[in-house]
């Protein structure tokens, strides 16, 4: 190793100049951001659900025209089968692996779930092929410092069912290059960035075939040996786009990154090892599948009131479930009990080999004004409203009915059976009226008018047309009436009263 070092410097100094002693170090501009990369090693694999540990199996990828080995599980990896072998040479030595083709869309369906329950900690947050990047500097204090921070990105990291590795440092590109490393370290100060990526190996950085061969030549194997050749010959040996990565690297040059924005629609699935009809196996799959529901939603500030399941047959069509709540809900707990009692009412066609949850479509949330003094149950009491929708997904929508307003001014055909939209604004009307209006023998003489009056002129077009004046009156016994006076006969009527 020795005599190869001394034979590549030689080389290294044929094609590389040596700056003069004097030239001052290139200046480090000072940074306030920490990026954290979130690297999935194993991401090949979990996107097309691998959850049997015990089978040996691997991804395979075509590279220069022949499949290869992409990634290898733990159980595979115990044969000393490694990434770049042909699956000849993997079979070779473990001949019941279990060979899957790679697909890169499932891949970047689970990066882009990855990133819903990432924009909880972070506005900004970037997609890269294997991972996220996380700008953490912001966050910090909201989180009650970098440690508390991490600490819950491990665990939900790890709750997702992702294998992680983790870094951090005040750049994009060396958060990136430490976790690819399996450096899961973090480097704060920009001014230790240098020292800290000198002990990484050169083969780490993204290097084409001809770079590499440069390398092996002049003998270079770890960045420090790097750090040592002047900028100017690494742009003109290795490009200007080398050296620009080099530059971005160490924050030298600035790295502009695309915050990623989804869509306002989900879609997530589940997928089972076996086909199954087990309530328990399937419950447990909508737990995780609401969790990233409701980090989709916390992220936007949104809600919802309908949802749909879909459920997957190896040999059936598939088979729906659709929940809807009469209120607009982000809630985790509220929305499992829910779907319990929905799963438990319904008969599956056929066992389920994968389930998927989608919402189309999402409402704001908005915080509403409460009263300072609460006088019983309120329309929009949760308490209330949760118990009308565990009501309505337990007995069907059929048998839970409420009284809507329709777009009418006549009182009798003012309202209609259905269910009430949330937020729906409250009437000076009495609830009930009566079959007919009551004509009014002895006028007004014991009654007291409480309101203005209120004139309605409308049904011309279909033949019941009315003109009519109406007061709120409360009569000697102390009785809230809805009277009015028919504007063609100048009679007086009781029409409703208040409760």
């Amino acid at each position: 190793m020795a005599r190869r070092a001394l034979a590549a410097a030689p080389l290294q100094q044929a094609l590389f100049e040596r700056p003069p002693p004097e030239s001052p170090s290139q200046p480090q501009p000072a940074h306030g951001s920490l990026w954290a990369a979130l690297y999935l090693p194993q991401l090949s694999l979990e996107a097309l659900a691998t959850e049997d540990a015990d089978t040996p199996c691997l991804v395979v990828h075509a590279q220069g025209g022949q499949p290869r080995v992409w990634t290898v599980s733990a159980s595979a990896c115990a044969y000393g089968i490694a990434a770049g072998m042909t699956v000849t040479e993997a079979y070779a030595l473990c001949p019941d692996l279990a060979v899957m083709p790679r697909d890169p869309a499932a891949e970047q369906g689970a990066v882009r779930q990855l990133a819903e329950w990432a924009g909880q900690y972070t506005s900004m947050v970037s997609l890269e092929p294997d991972g996220l990047l996380l700008e953490l500097a912001g966050s910090l204090q909201l989180f009650g410092g970098l440690n508390q921070l991490l600490q819950r990105l491990r665990q939900d990291s790890a709750e997702l069912g992702h294998a992680v590795t983790m870094a951090l440092a005040p750049t994009p590109q060396s958060a990136l290059l430490l976790a690819r490393c399996g450096e899961p370290g973090v480097v704060e100060d920009i001014q230790a960035l240098r020292g800290e990526l000198g002990r990484l190996p050169i083969s780490a950085l993204p290097l084409s075939d001809k770079q590499s061969a440069l390398v092996t030549r002049l003998g270079l194997r770890t960045l420090r040996d790097l750090w040592r050749l002047p900028s100017d010959g690494l742009a003109k040996r290795f490009g200007v786009g080398f050296s620009d990565y080099l530059a971005r690297l160490l924050g030298h040059k600035p790295e502009p990154r695309l915050a990623y924005q989804s869509a306002p629609t989900f879609s997530s699935r589940w997928p089972f090892p076996m086909e199954t009809d087990r309530l328990s196996f399937i419950f447990h799959g909508l737990e995780q599948l609401i969790a990233r529901l409701v980090g989709f939603m916390n992220r936007r500030a949104l809600c919802l009131n309908r949802l749909e399941v879909v459920f997957y047959h190896s040999r059936q069509p598939v088979s729906r479930m659709e929940l809807g709540s009469q209120q607009l809900c982000h809630q985790a707990e509220h929305l499992l009990m829910l779907l319990h009692e929905k799963l438990e009412r319904q008969q599956l066609a056929a066992p389920v080999v994968e389930m998927e949850l989608r919402v189309n479509e999402f409402h704001e949330v908005v915080a509403e004004s409460q009263s300072l003094f609460e006088d019983g149950v309120q329309q929009g009491d949760p308490q209330w409203q949760q118990f009308l929708d565990k009501l309505h997904t337990r007995l069907g929508s059929h048998a839970v009915t409420g009284l809507q307003l329709l777009d009418e001014h006549r009182p009798e055909r003012a309202w209609d059976y259905g269910a009430a939209l949330p937020g729906e604004v409250k009437q000076l009307r009495p609830v009930w009226l009566l079959p007919q209006p009551q004509r009014l023998t002895n006028s007004l003489t014991d009654m007291q008018l409480l309101s203005e009056v209120e004139r309605i002129e409308s049904g011309w077009w279909d033949g019941f047309d009315i003109r009519r004046d109406y007061y709120r009156a409360v009569d000697g016994q102390g009785r809230r009436l809805w009277l009015y006076q028919d504007l063609n006969d100048r009679h007086w009527y009781l029409h409703g009263l208040f409760s």
